[in-house]
């Protein structure tokens, strides 16, 4: 008879104790990969000043599945500059896609197997114009332009899904929405999707000028089968989406449910004040002027089930209040997952407990709803982010480094920059995996790197350090 040794009856003992659990639904990666300043499109903005777009992207590390669905979320911030929604809501950060809440959020959606992405869109409104009627108009083009960023997000994550494959998402799971007017932009891309939507006396001034002029510069819509589309950026590829996770967001008008069967997962304060649980007006936050009427998760929610909208979570929500799909949370008012630099320890706990509870409620709907696989696997007790990988936001063409070739067809690579002195080189997998590392001589801008002969074909990212901060680009591997 063999005998085991005591250390082998240890390990296999540990893996026995480890708890399963569901991916998707349970976390299941320890590890966590933020991949930052990912520019995904470009348009006008409120100023009329061309703005880049960027997202950054939260994978889990050593995850082989090939096509994993992605949930997209945006901040707060009352479609606000960060400095105008800081100073109306008294706190900090609001309005970037570092905002607390939503990069809890999105930790936890990778360490259950997503991919989560934090987002920011165009800024900027007017909410002092003189009459409700201006200010109506001018939230409802912001708007707009955020549903327009939004639709261009989805078409870069499908045309990378159909070239590159960097990051590889599901192009037939993808969920969008996010906190307060992050809610609205998620809500906005699923149901405003046709012309006359628009046309409606809510949305036009006393004079009977639409609100949303789609011939302005920034506002374009597109035309015939690519109408409503924007011009932010990656044409050719749909931007529909297939649920959405609404944080205390609302909807316009429940005229634009129609038939589009997109169900929606709503968690909202009862008592919020920024945007009603039910229907009501909408108030600025400084000054508490009217502007505009919506329909918060409770009415949006009601308005969809009667339409038909939300079977996907049929039958096993049958049961949710006081509608499929939503919670209301009794005696929390905006936001109340997101702390700012202000909060106490206290005030952090308790807005992670409001984490915890978005992620009771919207992990098992969104499991049904996007009809994800079971996929059983050992739970992980704590997240540790591995890798940040934080993309210079320079190009080649503008000072920056020049990484040749690329793609490559052999374990070569020549890294350049016109002024910046190399300090140090590592090249990593997409899983956050290190397979290589250089340190070139001193004060060198150029150095040529041999790469391990083994090096297996595909998407890397390149780390470079010099004296002004540590850089990353992307690099391809064809092999011979």
């Amino acid at each position: 008879m063999r005998h085991l040794h005591p250390l082998v009856w240890l390990g296999v003992m540990s893996l026995w104790a480890q708890p399963m659990g569901r991916r998707f639904i349970d976390p299941v990666f320890s590890g966590i990969r933020v991949t930052k300043n990912v520019k995904y499109g470009e348009n006008l903005s409120f100023t009329q000043t061309p703005t880049e777009l960027f997202m950054d992207i939260y994978e889990p590390v050593g995850d082989t599945m090939a096509k994993r669905p992605v949930i997209i979320l945006f901040h707060a911030g009352s479609f606000l500059p960060p400095s105008f929604a800081g100073a109306a809501f008294g706190r900090t950060p609001i309005g970037t896609r570092e905002d607390s809440g939503i990069v809890a959020l999105c930790k936890q959606f990778a360490a259950r197997g997503y991919v989560a992405i934090s987002a920011t869109h165009r800024l900027g409104w007017n909410p002092q114009a003189q009459t409700q009627e201006q200010r109506a108009q001018s939230i409802i083009q912001a708007v707009w332009r955020a549903v327009q960023d939004a639709r261009a997000l989805v078409r870069y994550l499908r045309k990378d899904a159909a070239t590159v494959n960097q990051w590889r998402i599901d192009p037939d799971r993808i969920v969008m929405g996010g906190s307060s007017s992050g809610g609205y932009v998620g809500l906005h891309v699923a149901y405003l999707n046709l012309p006359q939507e628009l046309d409606n006396p809510k949305f036009k001034l006393p004079d009977g000028t639409m609100f949303v002029d789609t011939t302005a510069p920034g506002m374009d819509r597109g035309s015939g089968a690519n109408a409503f589309e924007g011009g932010s950026g990656n044409p050719g590829f749909p931007s529909n989406i297939h649920a959405v996770l609404n944080l205390g967001g609302a909807l316009g008008d429940t005229s634009f449910i129609q038939n589009e069967d997109i169900p929606v997962i709503s968690l909202h304060g009862v008592q919020d004040q920024t945007t009603p649980y039910t229907a009501g007006i909408v108030n600025t936050a400084v000054g508490n002027y009217p502007i505009i009427e919506v329909f918060g998760s409770r009415s949006l929610t009601e308005n969809l089930v009667a339409k038909g909208n939300q079977t996907a979570l049929l039958p096993d929500f049958a049961t949710d209040t006081p509608f499929v799909g939503v919670y209301g949370w009794a005696g929390a008012g905006f936001e109340p997952f997101g702390w700012y630099s202000n909060s106490t320890p206290a005030e952090k706990a308790r807005a992670l407990r409001y984490v915890d509870t978005v992620l009771w409620f919207a992990g098992p709907r969104l499991f049904k709803a996007l009809n994800l696989p079971t996929i059983q696997q050992p739970t992980v007790p704590t997240i540790q982010i591995v890798e940040n990988i934080v993309l210079n936001l320079q190009t080649a063409s503008t000072g920056g480094f020049t990484v040749y070739p690329n793609p490559a067809p052999f374990p070569l690579v020549s890294i350049e920059h016109p002024s910046l002195p190399l300090q140090r080189l590592e090249l990593y997998r997409l899983t956050g995996e290190k397979v290589g590392e250089a340190t070139p001589a001193t004060q060198t801008t150029h150095y040529v790197w041999e790469l391990p002969s083994d090096i297996a074909q595909g998407l890397y990212i390149l780390r470079i350090q010099t004296p002004a901060g540590s850089f990353s680009q992307r690099w391809s591997y064809t092999s011979p």
